[in-house]
């Protein structure tokens, strides 16, 4: 019986070589793009469970203050004090490129580190793939290196024992050699270094240094659980034994390794993030663009069912039984299913480059032959195939083959209502992703126009790297220097920018951003001190200031005796305006500039005149090579660094732009589909109109008016959905646009104008078709 339907099937596909192209096609793009996102969801969801131990690891957060970062001494006392702890270190991924030296020659690499404690290499799955000794680490002055690192640096020679300089200031010996980290690995670094060493330990310490109790240096704690302990139970027991962290954490949490990637609340955390709200959209797309090609397909086949109702009434008449028939039309739509699956398969193999830069990631292909992954792909050919066979073979087989083959019936009623509702259902869709599209550059656009609080415009930073000790001066003479130019109106050195501050500093026990910079700070950026008074010349080392965001949080009511106590010690002089110093997805938090030289400085901030820039280009270039031979020269102007912290956004424009475009294409098809069917069953109508006189356009207009009211049924039903969804994705940012009314008028719109491109090219051709023909169609 199964030999017969698919006999069949072949040859209803055979007889009806347009339907089954377009049928295919439509299932085969939703397909692609389905597949597409199945690997990156794969992807996105397998991120640290290549750990063989990740199921009892959890990093410890300070629940209290939301955030991963607890002092490293903390992880001492977990293994004293509480058994249920098999393993534990402390860890810190820099975010910033190392500069590393190799040999005389000084041959330098940029490139990322992560500072650990000698415990990672037991709690972690890090093969080892050379070492000098036992453990990955010999002594604090060890390096661990990655594969493709040693490459880089030493090509074919061993690679252990070698001498290497980090900042060309800490030597260090390359001690072991690793596997790069897979690619779903939130962890990132081509350099391993002891964190055991206080010179590796990257994040700055912060609390008051005049009182130590409150002194802490922040690493994020990896605790490795012993077998069959709960991590809820340990951190209850913590809890409930303060006095053993303190002053450290006050009440402590924890976030499961397979949940940092996409699920960390906390800030603070230096591992790779995804996102996970992200992730649910495109399963959504996923599921709803197979769910219109599906939707896509009944309409077509109950389209082209008044050509087969005669062949079913005559099946019927000889005992085939509704069963049999239903059967028959699964086992059509499965086999075209399977058709656009292979299909599917090969446009993904040939798109997935494209895809790759959608999503901003390596895909895996061949991920799909894994078990159970090829299982599930099967079992959802087969279901896909029965929802769309089922309901046109339901349509087919409750007619009555008496009516059929004397011509009295045809498929109406109830069931076209269900064939309009799916229709506006697939154009509710199409407007809720144009919708969604047209929001989403807007709100990118908002952001990028959003005042900063400081004037970028023709701001330009240039970045400076580690300098050797002896070239510590060459900073404030490179900035000297630059203001030689007329076309140069300021310069600064600071370390920290806005859009780039790595400095957190104590003040009341919480960490605060901070920048450290020279006099002409505030000048160059354009900067107001808006209460107290403008630093002078003379207050260099001796003074700071705070935002106002931080005036009002820390509950300042004057500036008197205001002292900022790390370093030494800082007054506070004088509230500076709010500005952006992170994204317009976070609202404006606390910050202080010292007005000091304190550290490394890590930029160089240049005012610009409007005219002659290429020519001021070249003259800071030229200026560079002068007082800095030898160091990487990087820059990028203030406008585009802000701007490029909105790049997810904008590929998640484009990637919903693609999405939207073939949900409305297969939505059209559908549309289509119920145009053939209508014009159809209208054609001995439309006949005797134009016999009676009617015009092209009076018979186009009686068969355009239903879908006009589907559509702005659709777009009524679109509304509110869309709206309530951009609501919740425009959460996400502090400061956002608003839902202007004209956004969604624009979408129904250009649903109308689509809908109606759509079925006027078939209603034109059932409006002018010979009247003579139209009559005898039967």
């Amino acid at each position: 019986m199964i030999g017969y339907y698919i006999k069949t099937a072949l040859r209803n596909m055979r007889t009806n070589p347009k339907f089954t192209l377009i049928n295919v096609a439509g299932f085969a793009f939703a397909i692609s793009v389905s597949l597409a996102i199945t690997l990156f969801l794969l992807k996105e969801n397998s991120y640290d469970r290549y750990n063989k131990n990740y199921r009892q690891i959890i990093r410890l957060t300070d629940a209290k203050k939301n955030s991963s970062e607890i002092d490293y001494r903390v992880k001492d006392i977990l293994l004293q004090h509480f058994p249920e702890v098999k393993h534990a270190c402390y860890v810190d991924c820099y975010n910033n490129s190392v500069e590393i030296k190799y040999g005389k020659e000084g041959v330098y690499l940029h490139a990322g580190a992560m500072s650990v404690d000698p415990q990672f290499f037991n709690m972690f799955s890090v093969p080892v793939l050379a070492q000098q000794t036992t453990t990955p680490f010999q002594d604090k002055n060890s390096v661990v290196i990655t594969e493709r690192t040693a490459k880089k640096l030493f090509g074919n020679q061993n690679a252990l024992g070698k001498e290497l300089e980090v900042y060309d200031i800490y030597p260090v010996t390359v001690s072991a050699v690793i596997k790069d980290f897979p690619a779903n690995s939130s962890f990132t670094a081509n350099f391993i270094l002891n964190a055991q060493n206080d010179n590796f330990k990257f994040k700055q310490a912060i609390g008051n240094s005049d009182d130590l109790s409150t002194y802490r240096w922040p690493f994020e704690i990896y605790v490795q659980l012993k077998k069959n302990e709960k991590p809820e139970q340990l951190i209850a027991k913590i809890n409930a034994h303060k006095e053993l962290l303190k002053p450290y954490v006050e009440k402590a949490g924890f976030l499961p390794l397979k949940d940092i990637y996409l699920h960390d609340p906390t800030t603070g955390g230096s591992n790779r993030k995804g996102n996970a709200k992200l992730l649910q959209l495109f399963a959504a797309i996923g599921l709803i663009i197979l769910i219109l090609a599906v939707i896509n397909y009944i309409n077509l086949t109950v389209a082209q069912q008044a050509k087969r109702t005669k062949e079913s009434g005559i099946r019927k008449t000889i005992g085939a039984s509704r069963k049999q028939i239903i059967g028959q039309m699964v086992a059509e739509s499965t086999l075209i299913s399977l058709t656009a699956f292979l299909i599917g398969a090969l446009l993904l193999r040939f798109m997935l480059p494209m895809y790759e830069i959608a999503f901003n990631t390596k895909l895996d292909f061949n991920i799909l032959y894994h078990f159970p992954n090829s299982i599930v792909l099967l079992f959802s050919i087969l279901i896909l195939g029965l929802v769309s066979g089922i309901g046109p073979g339901i349509v087919l087989s409750g007619i009555n083959p008496v009516k059929i083959l004397s011509g009295t019936t045809f498929i109406s009623g109830k069931k076209n209502y269900l064939r309009q509702s799916l229709t506006v259902f697939q154009f509710a869709i199409s407007v809720i992703l144009i919708v969604s599209v047209l929001i989403v550059r807007r709100q990118i656009q908002y952001v990028k126009h959003q005042d900063l609080g400081f004037n970028q415009e023709q701001l330009l930073r240039l970045d400076i790297p580690w300098l050797k000790d002896q070239d510590m001066n060459k900073t404030s003479v490179l900035a000297s220097e630059l203001k030689k130019s007329p076309y140069i109106k300021n310069a600064s050195v600071s370390q920290g920018v806005p859009g780039d501050i790595r400095l957190d500093l104590g003040y009341k026990n919480e960490s605060v951003p901070t920048i450290m910079a020279d006099s002409s700070f505030i000048k160059t950026l354009g900067l107001h001190i808006i209460k107290g008074r403008v630093p002078q010349t003379s207050d260099f080392g001796k003074v700071c200031l705070i935002n106002e965001a931080g005036y009002k949080h820390f509950g300042f009511t004057n500036l008197d005796n205001k002292r900022f106590n790390n370093y030494g010690g800082y007054d506070i002089i004088g509230v500076v305006n709010d500005f952006h110093y992170s994204s317009m997805r976070k609202p404006i938090g606390p910050a202080f500039i010292i007005l000091a030289s304190k550290g490394y400085a890590n930029a160089i901030s240049i005012r610009l005149s409007a005219n002659h820039i290429g020519e001021t280009m070249k003259f800071i270039h030229k200026t560079w090579q002068k007082v800095m031979p030898g160091y990487p020269y990087k820059y990028e102007f203030y406008d585009d660094w802000f701007n490029s912290m909105y790049k997810s956004e904008e590929r998640l424009a484009q990637t919903m732009s693609i999405f939207a475009l073939l949900a409305i294409v297969i939505s059209c098809m559908g549309m289509l589909g119920l145009a053939i069917f209508a014009a159809e069953r209208r054609t001995k109508e439309i006949g005797i109109r134009k016999v009676n006189g009617a015009k092209v356009s009076e018979v186009m207009a009686m068969l355009n008016k239903d879908f006009i009211k589907w559509v702005g049924v659709a777009f009524i039903i679109a509304t509110p959905v869309a709206w309530y969804t951009m609501n919740l994705w425009l959460e996400d940012f502090a400061y956002r646009t608003s839902l202007s009314w004209w956004i969604f008028a624009f979408a129904g719109l250009l649903a109308l104008m689509i809908a109606l491109l759509t079925v006027s090219w078939h209603s034109y051709r059932a409006a002018t078709q010979n009247p003579i023909e139209a009559l005898r169609y039967e």
